[in-house]
């Protein structure tokens, strides 16, 4: 007897929305259409056991919304304002003058406007549901950052709080999984992981006494093939594995890159810690959670780093979708890693937190301030925007020490014995 035959469309059977998600929880599924010289966008909003649809959408990935890229141009449009600065001797801006980030902000903040099934179906959640979640199941490369998705509610009707969606709620992300049935299914299930802390961090990108030491499994890896080899080995099982490396973002499989090894290299490992052990994977990489598409291959779903290591085992990952510079990168892991050190931790409410916390510095803006410095906290709150979690809504983590932690944390150097 033939299997049955993959739907066009997203379908509440094949991903087991009524199953898999909790109550008051809505999916927002998202496919490629049309060619690359003309792409379109299908999609499917799943709720309540009601299915709607938005078939051939052109004006999202036509406006190039990739948050990535805006936030590329706007550093690009602040070295250029800086070196005209430099060579004219200009004073600094009026207060009234916008800068690049503040200009990347109300981009963002309007690009939503005309997306007039998309705000319907935002406000009918919220209309819902007293605490909604949304995942976004988005199978396309245009890397879309739906969290910076603008909800108003209506004049008229109403419908929840005015602000950032990924700030309003606690988004889910997923990708259809290269793994047989899984490429149709929402195959993400609730995992609780509790343990030590499995981490490889670049030489260039460490900083002493950061928090990190009291949780290690072991001192921790300096190359992404260390870290690997690891993986291999299914010994200590860590409560969460983290990867602080450079990433560089390509449009070919075997030039995108993490750590040195492109996409394609790291299929050569098996990562059996992940599969035996589940741990979540925090990817806190640049580009590390941006897609690629097979250019001949429009309509089908897209590759990833996340991608792989969900199909490789990890009960969840958080990446990062674009560049992201090290300041932030560090402060983001270190208030993860305190926060799970408490309390288990909700990973896609981590996230959320992680957005309103630099929300509040931008709303707690004073008169007089260096119009500079006022655009560096759009910078920053943009920036939080950039780490996206995948995974099931109700997954959490708490991190623990783990018997060997005086080895770490007497004094000792945690890298001693390590290659680098």
């Amino acid at each position: 007897m033939l299997p049955p035959r993959p739907p066009d469309e997203f379908d509440p059977g094949w991903v087991g929305l009524g199953a898999a998600l909790p109550t008051g929880t809505a999916m927002l599924c998202v496919t490629g259409s049309g060619s690359a010289e003309q792409p379109r966008l299908s999609m499917t909003w799943h709720h309540a056991r009601t299915v709607q649809s938005a078939p051939n959408q052109p004006e999202l990935p036509q406006l190039g919304l990739s948050l990535a890229r805006l936030m590329n141009e706007a550093t690009e449009a602040a070295r250029a304002a800086d070196r005209a600065a430099d060579r004219a001797g200009a004073a600094p801006p009026g207060p009234c003058s916008e800068g690049p980030w503040s200009t990347a902000y109300y981009q963002v903040r309007n690009w939503w406007q005309y997306q007039s099934t998309l705000v319907r179906w935002i406000r009918e959640l919220f209309a819902a549901e007293p605490q909604p979640h949304l995942v976004i199941w988005d199978n396309t490369a245009h890397n879309i950052p739906w969290e910076l998705f603008y909800h108003q509610p209506s004049v008229t009707s109403g419908g929840g709080p005015e602000g950032w969606l990924g700030e309003l709620v606690p988004v889910v992300r997923w990708t259809s999984i290269h793994d047989g049935q899984r490429i149709a299914d929402y195959s993400a299930s609730h995992h609780i992981s509790r343990g030590g802390l499995l981490m490889l961090e670049e030489e260039n990108l460490a900083v002493p006494d950061d928090g990190f030491a009291e949780y290690l499994v072991e001192p921790p890896f300096r190359s992404i093939d260390e870290l690997m080899r690891r993986l291999d080995q299914p010994d200590e099982p860590p409560g969460l594995v983290m990867i602080r490396c450079h990433g560089f973002y390509a449009r070919s499989a075997s030039e995108f890159s993490i750590g040195g090894p492109s996409l394609n290299r790291l299929t050569d490992y098996s990562m059996k810690t992940l599969r035996e052990f589940r741990p979540p994977v925090v990817l806190n990489s640049c580009a590390s959670g941006q897609a690629i598409q097979d250019e001949q291959l429009p309509g089908h779903p897209v590759r990833s780093f996340v991608e792989l290591f969900l199909r490789y085992g990890a009960s969840a990952v958080v990446a990062v979708n674009g560049d992201i510079d090290k300041n932030h990168s560090h402060e983001f892991a270190t208030r993860l890693v305190a926060n799970a050190a408490d309390r288990p931790v909700n990973l896609a409410a981590a996230l959320q937190e992680h957005r309103r916390y630099y929300r509040a510095e931008l709303d707690r803006q004073e008169p007089g301030r260096d119009p500079k410095d006022v655009d560096e906290d759009y910078k920053h709150f943009l920036t939080s925007f950039l780490y996206v979690y995948y995974g099931h809504p109700e997954t959490t983590l708490h991190l623990t020490q783990p018997a060997n932690a005086d080895t770490w944390s007497n004094g000792s150097d945690p890298t001693e014995g390590r290659a680098s």
